[in-house]
C-alpha cells in the first residue's frame, strides 16, 4: 500500500509537475472513470488527450460511453458514424473524427443496442482501437458512469486508470465502488485519483485522505492522489458552447490544473509496450481473454 503522506505529496505538486522532457512523445493508454455520472470524467479525458497532442503526441480519444455519448458535444463536432459502424464493417479509420488536434473514436447518443453490446462486440471495440496503435502515441478512453460489466472493461483495459472524484458524498461512495470493483473483478493493482470541483487545496487533501483510507483498509489496491481541478464556471461556459476548456479558455484555472495534471502524469503513468504497440495491461486484452 502507498504511504498516504507520499499520496499528499503528490496531490500538493511536489512530484511530477517539472517542465515537459523534450523528444519523442511518450507511448500512454489512460482510462478515465469515476463510478458516478456528472463528476468531470468527459471533461477530463477530453482536454487531458488535448493537452498531449498540443505536447506533440499523437493522440486517440475514445467515448464508451456507447449508448449516451456526449465527447462530441464536448468538442463540438457532429460525427457521421460511430463505432456502430465500425462493428458493422466500416474501416475504423474512416469513423474517427478529427477536431483540434486529437482524433475522436465517437459512440452514439440514445442507442439501446451500443449501451447492450456484450463481452464479444467490447472485444471487437478494444480489437479495433489496438489497430491503430501504429497511428498514435497516446489513447485516452472516457469511461461511462456506473461500475457495470461494459464499463469496468474499458476501465481497466489500458495500462492506466484515473479516477475522478468530487467533494459529494454520493461521488466519494461511488468513486470508491469503482476501486472496489476494479481492484477486485478486474485486478487493477493501481490506480490515480484526480479530485474535480475543488474549491480549495485543503478540500482536495481532505478528499483523497478520506478515499486513500478506505482504499487502504478494504482494497488490494495503490492509489496515487494528482493534482486537483479546482471549481471553475470556465468548465460550463467551454461545455455549453460545444468548445473544450483548453481552448475556449486555456488560461483559466481549471485549465492550468489540467496542463498541471497531464504534467504530472507524463512522469507516473505506465509506458507501454513499444516492440508490440499495445496499448493494454495485458495481452489477452485484445484476444478475448479476461483476468
Amino acid at each position: 500500500m502507498s504511504d498516504q503522506a507520499a499520496t499528499l505529496r503528490v496531490i500538493r505538486g511536489d512530484r511530477g509537475t517539472g517542465p515537459i522532457v523534450k523528444g519523442p512523445p511518450p507511448r500512454r493508454a489512460i482510462a478515465v472513470s469515476g463510478g458516478k455520472g456528472g463528476v468531470g470524467k468527459s471533461m477530463v479525458a477530453l482536454n487531458l488527450a488535448i493537452t498531449y497532442a498540443r505536447q506533440g503526441a499523437k493522440t486517440l480519444v475514445v467515448d464508451t460511453d456507447l449508448g449516451m455519448a456526449d465527447l462530441n458535444l464536448l468538442l463540438g463536432v457532429a460525427p457521421e458514424k460511430s463505432v456502430l459502424d465500425a462493428l458493422g464493417g466500416a474501416n475504423i479509420e474512416d469513423v474517427l473524427v478529427k477536431a483540434h488536434g486529437i482524433s475522436l473514436l465517437p459512440a452514439l447518443n440514445g442507442s439501446y443496442l451500443l449501451s447492450t453490446i456484450g463481452p464479444a462486440a467490447q472485444q471487437r471495440i478494444l480489437e479495433m482501437i489496438s489497430s491503430l496503435a501504429d497511428t498514435f502515441d497516446t489513447l485516452v478512453i472516457d469511461v461511462a458512469a456506473g461500475i457495470g460489466q461494459i464499463q469496468t472493461t474499458f476501465a481497466s483495459a489500458p495500462t492506466d486508470s484515473l479516477v475522478v472524484v468530487n467533494p459529494e458524498p454520493l461521488s466519494m461512495a461511488d468513486a470508491y465502488a469503482c476501486l472496489k470493483v476494479l481492484s477486485t473483478e478486474q485486478g487493477v493493482k493501481h490506480a490515480f485519483i484526480v479530485p474535480n470541483r475543488v474549491t480549495s487545496r485543503a478540500q482536495a487533501d481532505e478528499l483523497v485522505a478520506r478515499l486513500s483510507a478506505l482504499v487502504n483498509r478494504f482494497l488490494d489496491l495503490e492509489v496515487t492522489a494528482m493534482p486537483y481541478i479546482p471549481a471553475d464556471p470556465a468548465v460550463t461556459e467551454a461545455a455549453q458552447i460545444g468548445v473544450p476548456l483548453a481552448v475556449h479558455a486555456p488560461d483559466s484555472p481549471a485549465a492550468r490544473a489540467l496542463r498541471q495534471l497531464a504534467r504530472s502524469l507524463g512522469g507516473l503513468t505506465t509506458a507501454t509496450d513499444t516492440s508490440t504497440n499495445s496499448w493494454w495491461r495485458s495481452s489477452d486484452r485484445t484476444h478475448g481473454g479476461s483476468r
